[in-house]
């Protein structure tokens, strides 16, 4: 199982992590970035390699 979450003070909503994402954990909802399925969360960390910003966390529960 894996924690996922968004450091929302690095994140600009940019999208590069719901578009890389292969388990859709991400969603766009007004306008922003959120965790919004992180049980699909395949532990890969690709959000992590995308990320401009370094916003995205994945951590091993």
């Amino acid at each position: 199982m894996w924690k996922v979450s968004i450091i929302r003070e690095r994140c600009t909503d940019c999208g590069e992590c719901l578009d890389a994402c292969p388990g859709e954990v991400y969603e766009l909802r007004a306008g922003r970035i959120e965790v919004a399925h992180p049980d699909e969360c395949h532990g890969c960390h690709t959000c992590e390699a995308v990320c401009p910003q370094e916003a995205c966390s994945i951590e091993e529960e």
